[in-house]
């Protein structure tokens, strides 16, 4: 008992000091315990459910790339850091012999083929040629001797006359004249049936009729056309040129038929002759430019060359990695999304972007897929979901990156916080406060749970309410 008397005295200032700052710890635990939450007004406004995920930037592209043959490295056509175009040639091994090889074969070719090309010219020129006589005879056959027919033959002006060269289908016009506008001296000529037109009708000349080469013409003064209907049979088959047009027309087509054989015969004799022969050079040419590719690098898609590991001169083994290519026209945000969440995303929503090396821009992406397949991070099961980003000469791969994920939304609601909601049973209990400071019980309905510890209120409240939080018990 001595020795603590002791201690005390010796300890004094020390003690005294300790007991004020037990003191006001419990005064910071004891307010914080009994720290009273404001009552709250129930109010409309927004409420989002959202998730915010951590990735980094990557690409969608990249390759290391290799010869398909061995051999020693000719020429290096680009150089580190350059940016390539898809289809671009990067690099080829000495291929000098292939070059000249393919040389001889392809003036062989050339050789033996002209009487071929010739033949197959002519036949090309014969198509030509004859399909133009039969569209011509067509094309004469549905425009002579066209006439108006009126749809009431109690019309007493003079019928439109037709003119023009038709290039269209067969079938019938209807054509309707009237005035559009009382207040305005314009006619308008609308066509039906064989194709829906609408035209001013020029009071000095010719209108358009349709749009098929075909124009119209009125011998009388426009007012006495208004409310008028009228057919063209195209082809006018009681015309008195239409049997002899018919004819010719038949007769073009088979003398088409016949020279088109003709020639095509001449061109098979040809080809039988040479074929063999031509078969045989064109494989081996495709043969050629086949080792030529072997022995050469193109970019497989537009991007930067990132490394290069070999010189000229080198050799080079089949496979072994000779430059290194990153593309940059289409990067991605690979996002970590908890087993939580995954769920919930959904593939080509909108996703908000944002970068750690650019803290004040904003990005926007598609989600365009989730791993169906958990990756482990520390133990920890995550997946991964990828967002196309557009392309920024700013945007480098590795960034780090931020991801925000709208997944549910609603504008105008009635929300509270949800600390505001006790659950007692199966029940949500808001406790309302009345004008006389009581409170009572009332159930209330939930809708959507916010992001930001709002929570939608879809029954049981009314805009302008005061509410109190729950009773701690």
């Amino acid at each position: 008992m001595n020795k603590i008397t002791n201690y005390i005295k010796n300890h004094k200032k020390m003690s005294i000091f300790g007991l004020i700052i037990l003191a006001i710890l419990a005064f910071v635990l004891f307010k914080h315990e009994n720290k009273v939450v404001e009552n709250y007004t129930v109010t409309r406004g927004n409420i989002e459910q959202s998730v915010e995920l951590s990735g980094k930037v990557e690409t969608s592209s990249k390759a290391d790339l290799g010869f398909a043959s061995s051999g020693r490295l000719n020429k290096i056509y680009v150089k580190n850091n350059q940016n390539v175009k898809a289809g671009q040639i990067l690099a080829q091994l000495e291929i000098g012999e292939l070059l000249a090889d393919l040389k001889i074969k392809q003036a062989n070719l050339k050789t033996s083929g002209l009487d071929l090309e010739d033949a197959k010219d002519e036949l090309e020129k014969v198509k030509s040629q004859e399909d133009a006589k039969v569209a011509n005879a067509y094309r004469n056959l549905l425009t002579e001797d066209l006439e108006l027919i009126p749809h009431d033959n109690d019309y007493t002006v003079t019928v439109p006359m037709i003119s023009g060269i038709y290039d269209g289908k067969e079938g019938t016009y209807k054509i309707n004249i009237d005035k559009k506008n009382v207040t305005i001296d314009e006619y308008t000529l609308r066509t039906y049936t064989l194709e829906k037109t609408e035209k001013i009708i020029n009071e000095q000349g010719p209108t358009m009729l349709g749009s098929k080469g075909l124009y119209i013409s009125f011998a009388d003064v426009l007012e006495d056309y208004k409310d008028t209907i009228w057919y063209l049979e195209i082809p006018n088959k009681s015309g008195s040129s239409y049997l002899a047009n018919y004819n010719a027309y038949i007769e073009a087509k088979n003398d088409r038929d016949i020279k088109i054989k003709n020639a095509q015969v001449a061109y098979d004799k040809l080809l039988a002759e040479e074929g063999s022969g031509d078969s045989i050079a064109l494989a081996e040419i495709q043969k050629i430019n086949a080792e030529i590719k072997k022995n050469t690098i193109y970019a497989p898609f537009s991007g930067l060359v990132t490394n290069i590991e070999k010189e000229v001169g080198e050799n080079a083994s089949v496979g072994e990695r000779v430059i290194s290519i990153l593309g940059e026209e289409h990067l991605e945000v690979v996002l970590q999304v908890s087993e939580l969440d995954v769920s919930k995303l959904v593939v080509g929503s909108e996703v908000k972007i944002t970068l750690d090396a650019l803290p004040n821009e904003e990005f926007v992406g598609i989600l365009k897929n989730v791993n169906s397949r958990e990756t482990t991070i520390e133990g920890v099961p995550v997946y991964e979901a990828f967002v196309e980003l557009n392309a920024d000469a700013r945007i480098r791969t590795g960034m780090s990156a931020s991801g925000h994920i709208v997944l549910n939304s609603k504008n105008d609601v009635l929300t509270i916080p949800n600390y505001y909601v006790e659950k007692v049973g199966e029940q949500n209990i808001v406790k309302i406060l009345g004008d006389d400071a009581r409170t009572t019980d009332r159930v209330v309905e939930l809708g959507l749970q916010g992001s930001d510890s709002q929570v939608e209120i879809l029954s049981g409240l009314v805009e302008g309410e005061k509410i109190t939080p729950p009773t701690k018990k």
